[in-house]
């Protein structure tokens, strides 16, 4: 079967798939929510084809001392062995610099026995190569980095620098990121090249995690009116909640994005059925829309409009009035924006028509990603377009559309190639 598909694309293109297949097979799984990874096993393949490029490699692990001064550093995540790895094209000097970044980290995979391959052992079939990583996002890093290889084989110079990035822990929060921030790097431009189906994407939501606790009093359910049932005073706010997405819904519009949500992730409460509850913990996710964003680009402001709902419903209520429920925020992330007619997209774009003889879709992205570190915290104006999509993130029989890839390494050597200038010796 690998025999039969190879024979579809010509030499380069095989190159370019075989690349990211080598990719593919490194364990790189992000473990615990990022405290610790297996990032090194990709990050020496890369190091050596940076080498074999020429390119400046810079190789650090993120020091989490140097990360506190981020508000959306996560704490506690071990970085021995798992490197960042940075590879720098050096420009001739009058161009405008270009960062393309991708994290190298992945999902873990289970279920072994309904995967159609071993999530390690990439494998083509009808125009989609299966493999964990494949969709999130090692197609993107490897897309960046073959665009750069094809621009250095056809002997071009430019004259702005292009700096690739391949970080760390991004699955466990965007420290890899952040810790390139923290190193000094910096650009023009950036394309961070998450799946997006060839989609344009300059924007996309900000989010907070809850967990609530509310308490009751338990009691032989025959006798119910003597005790306080917690599960019910958690519908009492979650359909305060409800309502609240509701008036979102009616109120709020992006022009990138669609409007914001209040989800329902897990309520854990009582023993049985003949027991009056009396606790219920609930933990609910908000994602909303950068233009609700504080000053420092964070979700004080929707927090606030959450706690100030929580305040009427415990005020509404006797029972919770004297025991008002605890509630934790467990984790957060900025939505980051470019304006509609900022150049960079109409540039992108641009390209993108000249490149596929079609306007390209141009819109907001639900999910989150670096790109809101890098513009919110590098302040460089940053998109994310790449190949795959989000729908086959993290998922059994993960896959990415092979044609979308090596369509999104073409999309990315024409823009570099214009963003950075290509350099004409007299």
């Amino acid at each position: 079967m690998m025999e039969q598909a190879d024979k579809i694309y010509n030499e380069e293109q095989n190159a370019q798939l075989e690349f990211l297949e080598q990719l593919i097979s490194q364990d790189t799984t992000n473990e615990r929510h990022g405290v610790y990874g297996r990032e090194r096993n990709a990050q020496n393949v890369i190091i050596q084809k940076f080498r074999s490029l020429g390119l400046d490699v810079d190789v650090f692990e993120p020091d989490n001392r140097l990360l506190e001064q981020f508000k959306e550093a996560d704490r506690g995540h071990e970085y021995a062995d798992r490197p960042n790895v940075v590879g720098v094209w050096k420009g001739t000097g009058g161009g405008q610099s270009l960062i393309l970044n991708g994290h190298i980290d992945t999902m873990p995979f289970d279920h072994l026995e309904q995967w159609i391959t071993h999530p390690l052992k990439p494998l083509r079939v009808d125009g989609k190569l299966y493999g964990r990583g494949s969709c999130d996002m090692k197609a993107g890093v490897a897309a960046m980095i073959m665009a750069v290889e094809k621009l250095i084989a056809s002997g071009v110079k430019l004259k702005g620098d292009v700096i690739l990035q391949s970080v760390v822990d991004e699955e466990g929060g965007g420290n890899g990121t952040l810790a390139c921030i923290e190193r000094g790097y910096r650009a023009d431009a950036a394309i961070v090249t998450e799946p997006t189906e060839l989609e344009i994407m300059p924007a996309h939501m900000g989010w907070l995690f809850y967990r609530i606790t509310f308490t009751g009093k338990a009691l032989h359910a025959a006798m119910k009116w003597r005790g306080v049932n917690a599960i019910e005073k958690t519908v009492k706010f979650m359909d305060a909640l409800r309502e609240l997405e509701h008036a979102w819904a009616l109120n709020k519009r992006h022009h990138f994005l669609p409007q914001p949500t209040i989800n329902i992730g897990t309520i854990h409460g009582g023993m049985a059925g003949s027991v009056v509850p009396d606790q219920c913990v609930l933990e609910f996710g908000i994602h909303y829309l950068p233009t609700d964003s504080d000053e420092e680009k964070l979700g004080s402001k929707v927090e606030a409009e959450i706690m100030a709902l929580l305040q009427r419903v415990i005020a509404s209520d006797a029972w919770l009035t004297e025991h008002p429920p605890a509630i934790e925020k467990y984790q957060e992330g900025s939505g980051y924006e470019l304006q509609a007619d900022h150049p960079l997209i109409g540039e992108f774009a641009s390209r993108f028509e000249t490149v596929f003889g079609r306007k390209p879709v141009v819109r907001g992205c639900e999910y989150g990603s670096d790109a809101r570190l890098l513009a919110n915290y590098g302040e460089i104006p940053t998109l994310v377009f790449g190949a795959g999509s989000i729908e086959q993130a993290h998922g059994i029989n993960e896959f990415v559309d092979m044609g979308q890839y090596l369509d999104s390494i073409q999309m990315l050597t024409d823009f570099i190639s214009h963003w950075c200038e290509v350099f004409e010796s007299e």
